[in-house]
Order: C-alpha cells, then structure tokens, then sequence
C-alpha cells in the first residue's frame, strides 16, 4: 500500500507566544515575524495544492506542492513525489518521485518512509533491495505507522529479510492491534493457536479471531470455524467475553 495524497494528517499550526514581547530587541522581533510570514506562505501553498488537487486540478496542485516543498515543507515533498508516482499534474517519473520520497523521509515524514519500505521490497521504481526495505520498514514502523508495523510483523513471522522471531512478530501484531488495525487481531490469534512467541491458549486465540471476524475480516470468519472442533459451546462464550477486554489492556 502506497501512501499518497488520500493521506492527510492534522495539521497543527505554530502560534506566536506573546509573553513579555517588549522585552525582545527589534532586531529579534522583526527576524521573527519574517519567519512565521514565511511559514504560513509555505502552509498555504500546501493547502491551496490539496484544495487543486480535490478538484483535479493536478497542475496546479504540482505547482503549489514544489513551492512548499521548495520551501523545506517535508509533507509537501511528499504529496509532490506522489503525482510524479501517479503521473498526475506532472509527466509520470518513478525516478522522480524515489527521489522526492526519499528527501521527504529524511525530514523524518513517516508515510514517505512507509512507501519507501514498499518500492524498495518489491523494486517499484528502483532496484529491490531488501536490506533497505527492512530499514524503512522498521523506522516507519517504530514512529506509529500501522500498516508498517503489521508489515513488519508479517515479514518477523515468515522470515522474510530477517531473521524469524515469532516473539517481534507478536509485538509488532500487538501494536498494530493497539491501533485498530483488525488484520493484527487475527494473526494474533494464530499465533496462540499454534503456540508460537506465546503459550498455546484456544481461548484466547477464539477471543482475537473472533474480534477480527466480528469486525469483518473475512479470513478471520474463515478460521473461527476451524475451532468448532476444538471448544466446547461454553469455551467458545468464555472467549467471546474475553474479546471484549482485550484491547483495554
């Protein structure tokens, strides 16, 4: 899954502080005031490419995103590799836009990272390399992006570009289900179905299988049925109680 412009997190604007503003020299006032000048010039170029951009204006939301990120504005850099990734506004060019994610990622902007991890596992616009995949995987991961952390649990799991821990694997899962991330729920409870990084618990492996297929997660709704033969009518209530509680912990 590639982050893009459907990725849009809250905004929060610096605000001038006020207290004992006579107490600053003239010189410090006015560098100040450029400053925030300049950055809400650059945030408002970042708006004005999202407002271009829901009206399909891709041109014009191109424009807007290279002066903000010009400007050093990192979510814009992002949303401006993404149109060179999707070829909207700008001629499509993956060079372009690992180039632009990459800046992005560098600035610390965790969606450019999260895409990073996926081009380069899968060598979409550059050369595979799983060593990097891993790399932006894991730092996306550890700054609270979901889907990196489920990623990265998967690749714990199987072994994939690392080596296998079924104990990262259920860290990882635990974290992504602490985000309501309800894929994590079901693999959480295979994991405790098949005793691996965990003791072997049914029940607590039908309470989160059964939380995941109560949500809707179709494999999740296939696996609870595997336990028919497994718990008894009144194990299976005990667990379903359970699910209640388990992202409350």
């Amino acid at each position: 899954m590639l982050y893009g412009l459907h990725n849009i997190f809250i905004i929060e604007s610096n605000k001038l502080k006020t207290d004992d503003q006579r107490s600053m020299n003239k010189k410090r006032i006015f560098i100040f005031l450029m400053l925030f000048i300049f950055s809400c010039r650059t945030f408002s170029s970042v708006e004005e490419g999202l407002k271009a951009y829901s009206e399909k204006n891709y041109k014009l939301a191109a424009k807007e995103f290279t002066v903000s990120s010009n400007a050093g504005e990192a979510r814009a850099t992002h949303y401006l590799a993404s149109l060179y990734y999707q070829g909207y506004g700008v001629k499509k060019d993956l060079n372009t836009a690992v180039k632009l994610f990459t800046q992005s990622a560098q600035q610390g902007y965790v969606p450019s990272l999260a895409n990073l991890a996926v081009m380069y596992n899968i060598g979409d616009g550059v050369e595979k390399n799983s060593f990097k995949a891993m790399e932006y995987q894991a730092l996306a991961a550890k700054a609270g992006d979901v889907q990196s952390q489920f990623n990265l649990a998967q690749q714990y799991r199987t072994g994939q570009n690392v080596e296998q821990s079924f104990d990262n694997a259920m860290l990882w899962y635990l974290k992504a289900a602490k985000q309501n991330y309800i894929a994590a729920y079901n693999e959480i409870g295979l994991l405790y179905a098949q005793g691996q990084g965990v003791k072997q618990d049914y029940i607590r492996a039908y309470a989160w299988i059964y939380l995941a297929a109560k949500n809707d997660d179709a494999k999740a709704q296939l696996n609870l049925k595997n336990f028919d033969q497994i718990l008894s009518v009144k194990e299976k209530e005990k667990g379903k109680m359970l699910s209640q509680t388990l992202l409350s912990k």
